[in-house]
């Protein structure tokens, strides 16, 4: 009978999740709009009402999240993926939102951070929901003129080091019936001297959350009351410094734009083209409202759809749901990567699922981004942007080295074994001049028009400004080599580096670098 009903429990776990998992679409067109509402709108009653509806749709989205996080903990499937990160950097950054909030009730948050500058290993998205959710609780039962302070130390116990965090509140303090009660699953206080953020009741799941996930991180939770007034949540963790091997290597991502990337001038013409795939028809009309001013835009409902608009239309990006009907967009994501007419097009997936084997799925398959449902529209435009920036800037950098490992692209993927062909075919005859563009491309064994857009896509070069680079580069070599020894001049380098006329080769030589072949060798200009 038991069996029969623990079964009964998960199926009903199941079912109220999966729900839950469906509110994430609405809620995003609820709170995406109102966002955008408010940045167009200069009513002051219209402002104000807008934000009522704000504030509680963005409760109502943690609700949903807290549920989802229950699921996941109850069915054993959340999993504690550590990470190098700044602690102290992440706990200032979490208490902005609360401190606007505290100052409006007159409660001072004090930050006591005795932490080390080096980074250590913990899972930032779990110690996110703990700390964001101890604050609130703080916040809610501290009076008016009171103080919340959060301590992070490292601390010694048991010849091990372990991460000591506490958050203090002046408020009322826990009954002493209650101390032992409140990390129990949907237990909530009777003390009823509190003031919600968000106007409304807790759920009783937020503390037994936050125990189970300090557990997962091999440490410990407790509450006590302060001898003055008010009580304490203290959490030990153990600690576990990032070592240099651990560190994530230094690459040439751009930082998220500052400003709002609606400040992007739109395009007259030549706008890039954009595949939005989702299944639920006001999101797709809402993702095309956030991107029609900078860019042209193209749908789909699922990717089979996708698949034969990327057949038919020149794509430049891809922005995708990740659970579709038909075809979702994991699968998509892989069909497109392993197709070499398309693999090149950067993807942006965008899901309602929270889950760490998801994502890790999803860049392990080549996407480039993942946006959470509900999404800011300036987010969504600043990763978008972010992306193609990255890109650029990797074309950049390698027009002047031809380095393909410049670019950034997978090792094991279709584009990097096709970029390290074409390098090997170009190093083979780059002294030949009479070696034309098109004996190149038969070569590489692929159509003009690919060859073409491949190229300009992976490289942002054409195939014949692809092999003059790589020759350009080479002269620079040869240059820098005979600053002292003169054994070659300026003409015998173009020669030996395939160009057949000297003076066509200084003009392509100084439109690249900047300077002409003779200051290089001369002035040692690099």
């Amino acid at each position: 009978m038991s069996k029969k009903v623990q079964e009964l429990t998960v199926d009903k776990l199941a079912f109220f999740t999966n729900i839950t998992h469906e509110f994430r679409t609405p809620l995003t067109l609820i709170v995406g709009p109102i966002e955008r509402a408010l940045k167009l709108s200069y009513n002051p009653q219209v402002i104000e009402q807008l934000h009522f509806v704000e504030r509680n749709s963005k409760y109502l989205l943690s609700l949903v999240n807290q549920l989802m996080d229950f699921r996941k903990v109850e069915s054993g499937k959340m999993e504690i993926v550590r990470n190098p990160g700044n602690f102290a950097k992440l706990l200032n950054e979490l208490l902005v939102p609360f401190d606007a909030y505290a100052s409006e009730r007159g409660i001072t948050i004090e930050r006591r951070f005795r932490l080390p500058s080096c980074e250590i290993m913990y899972d930032e998205d779990a110690m996110h929901k703990v700390i964001v959710n101890l604050i609130g609780n703080a916040l809610k039962f501290t009076p008016k003129g009171g103080q919340i302070t959060i301590y992070a130390t490292p601390f010694r116990q048991e010849e091990q080091e372990k991460l000591f965090i506490c958050i203090r509140d002046t408020g009322p303090g826990l009954p002493e019936e209650e101390i032992d009660k409140v990390f129990n699953r949907f237990y909530q206080s009777q003390n009823k001297t509190h003031s919600s953020i968000n106007g409304q009741s807790g759920t009783g799941i937020g503390l037994y959350l936050c125990k189970r996930i300090v557990q997962l991180h091999g440490g410990s939770i407790c509450a006590k009351n302060n001898q003055s007034k008010g009580c304490s949540f203290r959490i030990l963790l153990p600690l576990q410094y990032a070592d240099a091997d651990s560190l994530p290597a230094p690459t040439e991502q751009v930082k998220e734009p500052v400003e709002s990337p609606l400040a992007l001038q739109p395009a007259t013409n030549g706008k890039l083209t954009i595949l939005v795939v989702e299944d639920n028809k006001d999101m797709r009309a809402y993702i095309r409202s956030i991107l029609a001013e900078y860019y042209n835009v193209l749908e789909a409902s699922q990717g089979e759809e996708a698949l034969t608009v990327l057949q038919s239309q020149n794509v430049d990006f891809i922005v995708s749901d990740l659970m579709m009907p038909v075809m979702d967009g994991m699968e998509l994501s892989r069909r497109v990567k392993s197709n070499f007419a398309i693999s090149h097009i950067p993807f942006l997936m965008l899901t309602a699922k929270t889950s760490n084997e998801s994502r890790i799925e999803s860049f392990r398959i080549g996407v480039d981004e993942y946006l959470l449902k509900p999404f800011d529209d300036t987010l969504l435009l600043a990763r978008i942007s972010n992306i193609l920036e990255n890109r650029k800037r990797f074309q950049q950098k390698f027009s002047y080295s031809m380095d393909v490992d410049a670019l950034n692209i997978e090792k094991e993927s279709s584009d990097k074994k096709f970029l390290d062909k074409a390098m090997q075919i170009v190093k083979e005859n780059y002294k030949n001049s009479y070696y034309e563009i098109s004996d190149f491309i038969e070569a590489m064994g692929v159509s003009k028009s690919l060859m073409n857009k491949k190229m300009q896509n992976l490289t942002g070069q054409s195939a014949g400004q692809f092999m003059r680079n790589y020759r350009l580069n080479l002269a620079r070599e040869l240059i820098i080599r005979n600053r002292l020894t003169h054994n070659m001049n300026i003409s015998e380098i173009a020669y030996e580096v395939g160009f057949n006329d000297p003076k066509y080769f200084t003009r392509c030589f100084t439109k690249h670098f900047g300077t002409t072949p003779s200051s290089m060798m001369e002035n040692g200009t690099d």
